[in-house]
């Protein structure tokens, strides 16, 4: 065939469907979380805000670019896919290529959480080779659009946050129990993501040595005996635990250890005087307790719940200082 009448068979071509040539060439054929995929869980990487980012893995060509409204954390070219990290909370993309053209705001089923992996499959054009003969003319043109179409997907370098180490001293007050007693304390952490607390709780009470045991009613055996209306309380707890941080300023805690409570009540002198031990109000032995650190600059504020033995029920609210760097960022430069 003669060179003019290629050019002429090829500008008929174009004349006779140029929507269709203009036309966005491709769709999604689906999207859907992938329940097993744990790569954004064990392999993080955080937006601006210290956030998580959602993975979407693109089962496209390497030459499509994308962009959203709340940017594009980072871009990866594995083989046979993309993968695209996008802040939490994303609700649409938009896909671009430089020959099938441009889906504009394509929504997802749902918004996108941190640490959890998706799929995204596009599917391409049946007719790409008579599309590629046609635009042979033209190819200098498409590789310096391909060029700048991967210049801007990859986005701004995120700035990485490194968690620092700190170590926080809270003084604690707790108030509960059967006797709706209170008790001091002082609370102790060690972390940097993940770490671990000592919290010792008292009253510093003592009711001394007791010989006799009494009910909740204060009958010891089949007697009753007269008492003289004071009671004494000794309340002792240490707990220890992990720590973990799950933003810059909250971190949860939780732990099992030891605890102690008793309580005394004085007999009279014509009962032969001294204290015994209430069994009703008297525990001691495992305990446990769950809370939470919010943290202000310097300044740490704690809150949890502990108890002995499923029986004794404390809530305890503390303050204290932060120890050590408050921030520190990481730059990664590609």
């Amino acid at each position: 065939m003669k060179p003019y009448l290629y050019h002429i068979i090829t500008l008929l071509l174009v004349l006779l469907f140029p929507s269709e040539s203009l036309a966005q060439r491709f769709k999604v054929e689906s999207f859907r979380m992938l329940p097993n995929d744990v790569t954004a869980f064990i392999e993080p990487i955080k937006d601006l805000n210290d956030e998580g980012c959602a993975l979407v893995k693109v089962q496209a060509p390497a030459d499509f670019a994308f962009s959203t409204p709340l940017g594009i954390v980072k871009r990866i070219d594995k083989t046979g896919e993309i993968w695209l990290y996008l802040p939490k909370g994303s609700k649409m993309i938009t896909l671009k290529h430089p020959e099938w053209g441009v889906m504009r705001d394509y929504r997802f089923p749902e918004k996108l959480d941190s640490h959890v992996s998706y799929e995204l499959r596009i599917s391409e054009p049946k007719d790409i080779n008579l599309r590629m003969e046609m635009a042979k003319t033209e190819a200098t043109t498409i590789r310096d659009t391909l060029l700048l179409v991967h210049t801007d997907t990859l986005v701004l370098t995120p700035v990485r946050q490194r968690i620092p180490f700190n170590i926080n001293v809270i003084a604690t007050v707790g108030f509960g129990g059967n006797t709706k007693s209170a008790v001091g304390g002082i609370m102790l952490t060690a972390m940097k993501r993940f770490g671990g607390f000592v919290h010792i709780s008292t009253d510093f009470g003592n009711i001394g040595k007791t010989t006799q045991t009494c009910d909740r009613y204060g009958k010891i055996g089949d007697t009753n005996p007269f008492y003289t209306g004071k009671v004494k309380h000794s309340n002792f707890m240490v707990n220890a635990g992990a720590t973990q941080r799950i933003s810059s300023k909250v971190a949860v805690f939780e732990g099992l250890g030891y605890g102690k409570i008793t309580t005394g009540w004085e007999l009279a002198e014509s009962e032969g005087g001294g204290y015994v031990k209430n069994s009703y109000y008297s525990h001691k032995g495992l305990s446990f307790e769950v809370g939470t650190i919010v943290t202000f600059g310097r300044l740490s504020l704690s809150a949890s719940i502990s108890c002995l033995r499923g029986k004794q029920w404390f809530g305890n609210i503390g303050a204290g200082i932060r120890i050590g760097k408050l921030t520190g960022t990481n730059k990664k430069s590609k």
